[in-house]
């Protein structure tokens, strides 16, 4: 059955009436789109799969809501299904306007499979939250209980004409007998409140004044003649309550939502994650950041929900069915050593098999329900049991399926579903590394690097970065001591990169170190910034304070030292291929005359007393520790965190 704003209104106690004697509900549910930026990756915890639907979903609009519920004929001893397919489209009043996202591929499939978006934003049948029905209902209840305390407003000289030509306009017909009601149109918002101050004054006794809202959205006053003095109550009354039934019209399919939850019954669904975030987040409130909030949130609204694709991943159906995709998954169970069962319905009030409407969210909560109780029939077979009719009263059948979400994108990797009556799955990740390689890379040449460490899963990040897993977990320590030390990859424990990602503040673990970019996180540690510290230390009135520089002499360095040089993010690093500079022999004819130090035969300064003592206190002074790694490998590294006043690099 169709449902739309026409006909929501009819069709709501219908609904009821299937809720109430359904033996379990199926739901499904269509979107404008599904994730927004990075997805979630194939080694996620539940706990991170969820942050990261709720960052990247939750502004997509749900814009179909499929409800099939299933009801036992004792007559017949077989199930019949009344469906329903609801359009969705919140409107902006009485409740508030909604900003939401659109995914062009989203919104092309539904075009490719018949949606009709006209009847969506025409007739879709709105929605709001908790919070928000909450709020509207008391601001509601606080203007009509003040509605006659309103404060009189000063007519301003440039309106003035306008209000008296439509109060002269009321008069007129006030004095026609022919006709009852006026309509006053092409004003803006504060003409209308000026004219309802006014009309409301002058003609209190003979006419009523409202505001009513025409098909194309234009607002107009409609005055209405008044034939008594009970009138003014009669019509005042019928305003309240038409505004009580906007709000309750706007309030919407939220009726819905709230009566499968109040049901406490089993609600189906097939890879209903989304289904059911989207379901709490609109209907109810906004889902939370926390993520055992979010558990304990979602088992008190549906306290036994059931995935049928998790289901259908787990013995005895995993080696039977090639395919858990809803419509391939209704094919194999219709097929031996499988049977769908009968599930008719009532003509107009659900769904057939042969009517075949693929992605309409009714349909495919219908079938949905036929695939569930094919699988729990073939598992009462295997116990060798007989029963027809679900049973969930201690049902050892249903138990191992009950409140585990299915998590498609790590089902793969030990986290196949999101448990929300217990405990989670906890894999080791102890196999997977974080890998950094050149851009021009492509997967063969990953497969080639690890091609000694058997087969691998790779999910590639960007067009740098990938994860990588080791089918051969055993192998994980070699593979991290094999690469430790590699100049063109950069390898990672996954827990490592976890630990690193969410530490937000740390430019270090962004993928391009650009110098821009280094200069704005870490403006004190920018080669100008050191050298603007080192010069602009002297301050006017003090002494200046002598510094050894490049054109003077400066002191001879360790022989062992290699040569520095800074990258292009302002970090010095060293390259041990390069020899140290030669020194150049200091002389009185070079020097102006000020002899510093004098160069021996074997190349070494003899140095005066008071420069070893500037020697041997540097010495004492902190370390300063210089990244040995290339930053073209973009491995974490440790940079120079500040200088010395004393230090000078050329």
């Amino acid at each position: 059955m169709e449902v739309t704003r026409k006909n929501f209104q009819e069709a709501l106690p219908l609904v009821g009436a299937s809720i109430h004697k359904a033996d379990f509900l199926v739901i499904d549910a269509e979107f404008t789109g599904l994730i927004n930026g990075r997805d979630v990756t194939i080694f996620d915890s539940p706990q991170e799969y969820y942050t990261t639907l709720l960052n990247g979903s939750t502004d997509f609009l749900l814009i179909q809501y499929g409800l099939s519920a299933f009801c036992w004929d004792e007559a017949k001893k077989q199930y019949t299904n009344e469906s329903y397919n609801f359009y969705l489209f919140p409107r902006g009043r009485p409740g508030p306007e909604k900003m939401f996202l659109c995914q062009s591929s989203s919104l092309d499939f539904l075009s490719a499979q018949g949606f009709d978006f006209n009847k969506l934003i025409k007739e879709g049948i709105s929605y709001m939250t908790e919070p928000t029905e909450t709020r509207l209902r008391e601001n509601l209840t606080d203007r009509q209980s003040r509605s006659s305390d309103k404060e009189s407003i000063m007519i301003p000289e440039e309106n003035r004409s306008q209000i008296e030509g439509i109060c002269k306009k009321v008069r007129e017909f006030l004095d026609d007998a022919t006709a009852q009601e006026m309509e006053i149109d092409r004003c803006n918002a504060f003409i209308r409140r000026l004219l309802f101050q006014e009309l409301g004054t002058r003609f209190k006794t003979e006419a009523f004044v409202e505001s009513k809202v025409l098909e194309n959205k234009n607002r107009v006053l409609k005055v209405t003649k008044l034939k008594s003095a009970t009138d003014v109550k009669d019509l005042d009354t019928q305003r309240k309550e038409k505004e009580w039934e906007e709000f309750n019209e706007a309030v919407g399919f939220s009726h819905v939502a709230r009566m499968i939850s109040q049901s406490r019954k089993l609600v189906v669904g097939h890879n209903m994650l989304l289904d059911v975030l989207h379901t709490l987040n609109h209907f109810f409130q906004p889902l939370p950041a926390d993520y055992a909030s979010f558990k304990e949130f979602t088992h008190c609204m549906f306290p036994r929900l059931l995935d049928t694709k998790y289901m259908s991943s787990l013995p005895p159906f995993k080696d039977k069915v090639n395919s858990t995709v809803l419509h391939h998954l209704l094919a194999t169970l219709a097929e031996a050593p499988f049977s769908l069962p009968m599930a008719e319905s009532e003509e107009g009030r659900g769904y057939k098999r042969a009517d075949e409407k693929l992605h309409e969210a009714g349909y495919d909560a219908y079938i949905t329900g036929l695939c569930f109780l094919a699988m729990h029939a073939h598992l009462a077979r295997m116990r060798g049991e007989h029963c027809h009719r679900v049973s969930f009263m201690n049902s050892l059948l249903l138990k191992p399926f009950i409140n585990k979400l299915f998590l498609a994108k790590t089902a793969n990797q030990d986290s196949p579903y999101m448990n929300l009556a217990g405990a989670d799955p906890t894999p080791s990740r102890d196999h997977v590394f974080h890998l950094k390689f050149p851009k021009e890379w492509q997967r063969n040449d990953i497969n080639q690097l690890f091609s000694s460490y058997g087969q691998i899963t790779v999910q590639f990040l960007d067009e740098t970065s990938a994860l990588v897993g080791l089918t051969r977990r055993d192998l994980a320590k070699t593979v991290a001591r094999a690469f430790a030390n590699s100049s063109r990859i950069t390898l990672v424990p996954y827990l490592k990169y976890k630990a690193l990602t969410n530490k937000t503040a740390n430019p270090l673990e962004r993928r391009e170190e650009t110098s821009e970019k280094f200069a704005k996180l870490y403006p004190d540690n920018t080669p100008s910034a050191r050298r603007g510290n080192v010069s602009n230390s002297t301050t006017a009135g003090s002494p200046e304070v002598n510094r050894s520089r490049a054109p003077e002499v400066s002191p001879a360095p360790a022989p062992a030292q290699a040569a520095r040089k800074r990258s292009s993010s302002g970090v010095f690093q060293i390259e041990d291929s390069e020899p140290p500079p030669k020194k150049t022999e200091v002389t009185e004819e070079n020097t102006g005359g000020r002899v510093c130090s004098t160069a021996m035969s074997n190349g070494r300064k003899k140095r005066s007393e008071s420069e070893k003592e500037k020697i041997k206190e540097r010495k004492q002074e902190k370390e300063i520790v210089i990244n040995t790694c290339s930053f073209n490998s973009d491995r974490p590294v440790e940079c120079v965190a500040a200088f010395k006043e004393s230090d000078s690099w050329d």
